[in-house]
């Protein structure tokens, strides 16, 4: 397995368990712990905690989306203390795991506060959760500049361990936050965290299956993840865990061929159990083996090179053409896709070449693959 570095912290492999209730307390992060993943990142640790609440939970089996209502971790700062102390003397269980501990406060001084009390349990690094979208309203730190200036400094000048922030797909102007990230001396960035969301609405009762707006996760986010991964790769050097929607190891691949050093998994566990993290090393082990790749630097934003400014794509260069004959006339999803009518059935599929602008959804609506985009 290959190495790599997460906030400049040297991880025996590039899977990370992401801050949420299945790194909670010395049970669930001793289970994390022997899962094999490179980090285990703490359920956010506060000051002062919240009662616990049900439902906390809500999921949609159709696009496998997860909302949750959970803010942060409901163990007060004194238990952790003890946990992480308890971790440290245990020597992690045997595993070589390292383990950051995820932080929030309302204030910079708070966030410092409890910076310095962790550090002392003998955690390798901090992770600043400011993207949180829940809570009292919509806006969060990681939106404004100045504010994750001000709260990654405090945190950084506190303690003398690595620092990184966790920011959010909703930063505004992601190259400015990116920016304050790199003058506040952080050694590290992940994202996304949760996008504020309600899953669904009851059509019978006419009611959220949450009674309020919550954090949004899981296979549907990877999308923007990627996107947002992208970007900040494209504004620093700083190592980068990309987090959001893996579900298996090509996803892990997606985060990282757009620039991430490693990739987070949270929404899975949830699902799946901790074996999920024991799966997707075992199968990504067998691809980098396969492809004959020694160094996560072979791979870490490969993609980046592709992605080029919207005045650089010029579509007119691109028409649909047939990779073979098509005669399904129970089908058809082509045909009702393309708005410019170019597609028609006539016995067999048919492409008007000089009608077909080449948009492409025809390619992906195609159930047996049998189209493609070609340049003129």
């Amino acid at each position: 397995m290959i190495k790599t570095h997460m906030m400049g912290i040297e991880m025996d492999n590039p899977v990370v368990v992401v801050s949420g209730p299945w790194s909670r307390g010395s049970d669930r992060m001793k289970k994390a712990l022997e899962c094999g993943a490179g980090a285990v990142v703490t359920e956010s640790i506060v000051s002062e905690a919240i009662p616990e609440i049900a439902p906390r939970y809500a999921y949609n089996s159709e696009n496998e989306g997860i909302q949750n209502i959970r803010l942060y971790s409901n163990l007060e700062l004194e238990n952790w203390i003890d946990v992480l102390t308890e971790i440290d003397r245990a020597k992690r269980y045997g595993s070589k795991t390292k383990v950051i501990a995820s932080i929030m406060g309302t204030t910079p001084s708070e966030m410092a506060y409890i910076a310095r009390k962790v550090e002392k349990t003998g955690v390798d690094g901090i992770e600043a959760g400011i993207a949180c979208p829940m809570g009292e309203g919509p806006e969060i730190i990681a939106g404004d500049p100045v504010k994750v200036y001000d709260f990654a400094k405090a945190i950084v000048d506190a303690v003398s361990i690595p620092v990184s922030v966790k920011l959010s797909a909703a930063t505004g102007n992601l190259p400015l936050v990116v920016k304050a990230c790199n003058k506040a001396g952080l050694s590290g960035i992940s994202g996304i965290d949760t996008i504020r969301g309600i899953l669904d609405i009851d059509i019978d009762t006419q009611r959220p299956k949450l009674a309020t707006y919550g954090g949004y996760s899981g296979a549907p986010i990877r999308p923007i993840g990627l996107s947002t991964i992208a970007g900040i790769a494209q504004s620093t050097d700083l190592p980068i865990v990309g987090i959001g929607g893996i579900k298996n190891y090509e996803h892990l691949l997606e985060y990282i061929f757009v620039g991430a050093s490693a990739g987070g998994i949270g929404s899975e566990i949830l699902l799946r159990g901790y074996s999920v993290i024991g799966e997707i090393l075992m199968d990504l082990d067998n691809w980098l083996a396969e492809q004959g790749i020694s160094s996560i630097e072979e791979i870490k934003g490969n993609a980046l090179g592709s992605l080029k400014s919207f005045e650089e794509i010029k579509v007119e260069d691109l028409k649909s053409d047939l990779l073979s004959k098509c005669t399904r006339s129970d089908c058809q999803q082509c045909v009702a896709c393309c708005l410019d009518e170019a597609i028609t059935f006539n016995k067999e599929i048919e492409i008007d070449k000089d009608i077909c602008t080449g948009c492409g959804i025809c390619i992906d609506k195609c159930p047996d693959q049998k189209l493609k985009l070609v340049w003129k």
